[in-house]
Order: structure tokens, then sequence, then C-alpha cells
């Protein structure tokens, strides 16, 4: 907290402005992971053409783990489509999740099944394990999670031997929520209150 003297009000508005300012999406730092929102914050989660607006009552932080194992991937082959069903929340919760594999293959992310995450016109941008290394605090790999809308990933052995397994790490922050009510949203929407909107799904490009 700023010291409060001798102007304590000034100082305090500067402060939470400052504290607002620093939260947002897929922030990088200096190997951190921070939340995307704190307690009493207003966020808006996108699930296709859906929005959820939720206040946040409660948060703790998920320390890495392993999330799941693809299977075995001979050489050369891309793995059928998994399910990441530990990474499920509760009625009403969503989780903010960054990760990496551990193994030696590109993994592509899709949330839900059919909707791609780093999707460019020619292709989609697979993540592999040298991640930790070009991105150290895995930002880029920053997802949102609704509830039990969990993501799917499909495993790519661009090598010469077969992999006995996939796996993936994941870390983050598990939120609780409540619903907002329906004139805060219209203020919301109206852009008189603030909100940090963040886009679960995956989105296919258009062409115009």
């Amino acid at each position: 907290m700023l010291d409060c003297s001798p102007f304590p009000l000034i100082s305090e508005y500067i402060y939470q402005e400052v504290v607002k300012l620093e939260l947002y999406p897929n922030k990088s730092g200096i190997g951190f992971m921070e939340p995307i929102a704190l307690i009493n914050y207003n966020v808006c989660l996108i699930t296709g053409n859906t929005r959820q607006y939720r206040k946040v009552t409660w948060y703790e932080p998920i320390a890495p783990f392993q999330f799941l194992n693809i299977g075995a991937v001979a050489a050369g082959v891309t793995s059928p489509r998994t399910e990441a069903v530990n990474l499920e929340f509760f009625d009403g919760e969503f989780g903010q999740l960054r990760w990496y594999p551990i193994d030696n293959a590109q993994v592509n992310l899709f949330i839900p099944q059919s909707n791609g995450r780093g999707i460019l016109e020619r292709g989609q941008v697979p993540v592999d394990m040298q991640i930790i290394v070009r991105d150290p605090d895995l930002h880029l790999t920053e997802m949102y999670i609704w509830e039990d809308k969990t993501p799917w990933f499909e495993a790519i052995n661009g090598g010469d031997y077969a992999l006995s397994g996939v796996r993936l790490i994941g870390m983050g922050y598990r939120y609780v929520s409540s619903k907002i009510k329906d004139p805060v949203v219209r203020e919301i929407e109206a852009g008189r209150v603030e909100c940090v909107f963040l886009p679960c799904y995956g989105q296919a490009g258009q062409v115009e």
C-alpha cells in the first residue's frame, strides 16, 4: 500500500487505479503469474456468442500439476484430440491457467473440441516443450475455462521415434463467482462500470 499521508484519499485513489491497470489477460512478468481478477472484481467470460457476467467472490492459486497424459504417439503421427477432464470447474467457477508439455511433441489446444486456439490463416500454432525457454512465464499459453467447458489437446510427434506418452503440466488460479444483476450488466456494456473480458473459446478466422 502507498504511504497515505499527507493526502490519504488521493494516495488511495492512485493506488487503486494502479492495481486496476496492472490486471489484464496474458500478463507477462519476471517469471511470475498473477490473478486476472481480485475479490469483488467484475469479469465477463466469452464462450462463443454467449457472455457470462460474473463478480469474483473468492479465488485461490493452483500449483503446477500434471493434468493430462495424451498417451503414446507413434513417430510421424498426430494423436486423436483428448479432453482434459481434470480441468473441470464447479458451477459458477472459472479457471485461469497456463500450461506446457514435458515430452517432445507439438501440442495443439482446442476450446471446445472443434475450436482451435492459436489460429492463423495458414494453420494452427502449437506449443512444445521449448516454450519454457522462449516464454519463461508461459503468458502466451494462458487460457480461461468456464465451469465444465474443458479444453481438448492433440499431440503431433514430428520425430523419428515413438513417444510413450505426452504429459501436460498446468498451473494458475481458480475463481468462485456470482452472477451480476442485469442493471449492472447494462452499465458494464455501456462502459460505465469496469470489467475484465476473458475469451474462453477459440475462434475460426473469417474472410471478408
